[in-house]
């Protein structure tokens, strides 16, 4: 991984040289292939996407203007585009940034494909893809909507719809597998690796150290040196399981998981917001993997910990009756897919420790106050680095001290690890 400290880079100086007229025409003819239409392409415009900002690319929207043939009118479609950053003077970190976006453009290729087994609408359609780029649908012009700016946790209705868009997802990539006789997890295994839980992935490995360090101060056990005994000594080694569960199970059922179906990855039917399920984006950290893996990511990311327990029960039943419901429809039968709700539920349990460790981690950037990890990058973009990729151990703890909500959120997080390691062995 890189170790030099993101900084902005410009955009090219013409954004019209992001795609070519024959390109253009290429998008538009795939795009009113849909409705069985043809067109000319008069025009195209690129804009900015200044509502999207992150580390991976360049968000842009492309404007086609075109007639539809025996037709006078001008029309205007809105398209969204991804591309990576482009040349970034640090060449190993635009490199990186390329091998993901490579990985999110050949993925949309399948998604377009398992978009086929469904009548619900579960992810955007994907119209052009280049190696360093892709077009797809806006979705808002989609009629989806993102959840409000400063949104924490959500609520269960709110929980719904991600768990059916999952459900979907998940049945839809064992119907292609019927369909096609061909392994997702072999067929694009060079591009469903793991990139992120890994003992080389610096952003984990900073994150878990953080979280060993929390948890020897937890008020439950600061006081016991049997406890911290386990912590120093038995607890990484207990969390290294976590590295072989992210991969494909020889025990459970494997299909095509989004793994990062958090609040900011999902958004919401404008007009029916619970009832519709919602549209998944960003598919760059997708794997291979039982189900279970999206749902303890989902839950244990988008509510509090107090809240996960109280509707455990009903989050299933949500998730699962979605999943036979979809299995119904596309002519499959759970019990032959090693996906009967004893066996899910089973894999619930298996993969807890991933569900628990996975949500710690994360805590350590999602969840701090005040803007901090915003402000420090920047403000203090080296130290934004360092936080990120070598050390944020102090950091934490002191925001703890300074923040006590974020002390409690962090003792609650960690208090679900240690329920789930420590205390279950004592």
């Amino acid at each position: 991984m890189s170790t030099e400290p993101y900084s902005p880079v410009f955009t090219r100086e013409n954004r019209t040289e992001l795609f070519t007229s024959e390109e253009c025409n290429k998008i538009l003819s795939n795009l009113l292939a849909d409705k069985n239409e043809q067109g000319v392409l008069l025009n195209f415009d690129i804009v900015p996407a200044t509502e999207h900002t992150g580390f991976l690319g360049e968000y842009f929207h492309l404007y086609l203007q075109y007639q539809l043939e025996d037709q006078k009118d001008v029309q205007t479609s809105r398209l969204f585009v991804k591309s990576v950053i482009f040349h970034n003077a640090n060449m190993e970190f635009y490199m990186e940034k390329l091998g993901l976006i490579k990985k999110e453009i050949k993925l949309y290729e399948l998604l377009n494909e398992l978009k086929k087994f469904s009548k619900h609408v579960w992810s955007a359609k994907c119209y052009f893809t280049r190696k360093d780029l892709f077009v797809m649908q806006n979705v808002k012009d989609m009629g989806f909507v993102a959840l409000p700016p400063g949104t924490r946790f959500l609520n269960e209705n709110q929980m719904g719809p991600i768990l059916k868009s999952l459900a979907t997802l998940h049945a839809s990539s064992i119907a292609y597998e019927k369909q096609r006789g061909k392994t997702i997890g072999v067929e694009f295994k060079k591009w469903l690796k793991e990139v992120s839980v890994d003992p080389e992935v610096e952003w984990y490995t900073t994150g878990l150290r953080a979280v060993l360090a929390v948890a020897a101060t937890h008020p439950d056990v600061l006081d016991s040196p049997e406890a911290q005994e386990y912590i120093t000594q038995e607890l990484p080694r207990c969390l290294d399981k976590v590295y072989c569960m992210v991969n494909p199970s020889p025990v459970h059922r494997n299909v095509f998981v989004h793994r990062d179906a958090w609040n900011a990855n999902v958004f919401y039917h404008k007009e029916k917001p619970h009832e519709e399920r919602s549209i998944l984006v960003d598919f760059q950290l997708c794997r291979y993997s039982p189900p279970a893996m999206d749902f303890h990511l989902v839950t244990y990311l988008n509510l509090e910990p107090s809240s996960r327990k109280k509707m455990m029960g009903s989050l299933i039943e949500t998730y699962y009756d979605a999943l036979a419901e979809e299995f119904r429809e596309m002519g499959v039968d759970p019990n032959q897919e090693q996906l009967s709700k004893q066996e899910f539920e089973q894999s619930l349990r298996d993969f807890s420790l991933f569900g628990a460790t996975y949500n710690c981690i994360a805590a350590t950037v999602l969840r701090l106050p005040d803007n901090y990890l915003k402000n420090l990058k920047n403000e203090h973009p080296e130290d934004f680095h360092r936080f990120c990729n070598v050390d944020r151990n102090a950091d934490v703890l002191r925001l703890m001290k300074d923040h006590p909500e974020f002390a409690d959120y962090m003792y609650e997080c960690v208090g679900d690890l240690l329920a789930l390691t420590y205390y279950k062995l004592n």
